[in-house]
């Protein structure tokens, strides 16, 4: 099956992989979270990636990837009410020759909704396409399931909720330009020609702004793998979520 890239982050960061490493280094070309950006994303809630992180695991000789999708979850409901989309393909690219095209890709799919929900992942592996459409690697994929941790061929899993870590004063946000929320909330749409109407021109001072965030859940897919696996030298990583094409 063919999936088509419907949203891509961008070049999230550069760094050290060496084995001997450490820590993540050199990390550049970073840009801040994202949530419900676009109409598309607020139909298909299930394509919408909000942050990546990439940072050393407790192992020195590991390196953890990890992806939030599928922003505005309420903090209070139960694990299994809102899984992953069935119907798409989320990825880590990962290039390893600085060229900004991937090398490497760790894919996961899901099957089934609940708290049962179906983990298969597969990689870290080399694609058999690149760049806007993507293939399931099914070589070496292993299953597992929402909300718990598995093990895939040395590389640790978990894919479910996690506490959304992005902290923005939304309400201010707003203010400051009210047409960007339009996506979320269509009544925040500005008459063509007033975009630039403003109720606030910076934001609150410190101690004083509102995390709009901190009750809200994510989901997350986290892989912890063995650095030598992602090539053992300088690599960038961004993330993908890609829809079938039936």
């Amino acid at each position: 099956m063919i999936f088509s890239n419907k949203r891509r982050a961008a070049l999230m960061g550069v760094g050290a992989i060496a084995a001997a490493a450490i820590t993540v280094s050199n990390v550049r070309n970073a840009r801040s979270s994202d949530h419900a950006d676009t109409t598309q994303a607020v139909a298909k809630p299930g394509i919408d990636l909000t942050d990546l992180h990439i940072f050393p695991a407790l192992d020195p000789a590991n390196v953890v990837l990890s992806m939030a999708v599928r922003p505005l979850i309420p903090a209070g409901q139960a694990p299994g009410v809102t899984t992953f989309d069935t119907n798409v393909l989320y990825q880590f690219k990962i290039d390893t020759t600085g060229d900004k095209v991937e090398d490497l890709v760790i894919q996961a799919r899901f099957e089934g909704n609940g708290t049962n929900q179906k983990v298969i992942v597969a990689g870290p592996i080399k694609p058999s396409r690149t760049g806007t459409t993507s293939v399931f690697e099914k070589a070496n994929a292993a299953i597992g399931t929402f909300n718990k941790g598995f093990v895939s061929g040395g590389m640790k899993v978990f894919a479910g909720l996690r506490q959304d870590p992005f902290f923005l004063d939304l309400v201010q946000f707003g203010n400051i330009l009210p047409d960007r929320l339009s996506a979320i909330d269509p009544s925040k749409k500005q008459p063509q020609g007033q975009e630039n109407n403003v109720g606030a021109t910076s934001w609150r001072p410190p101690g004083q702004a509102q995390d709009f965030f901190k009750d809200q859940n994510v989901l997350g897919l986290v892989v912890e793998v063995p650095r030598a696996r992602l090539g053992g030298g300088k690599i960038g990583v961004w993330m993908t979520t890609s829809i079938a094409n039936r």
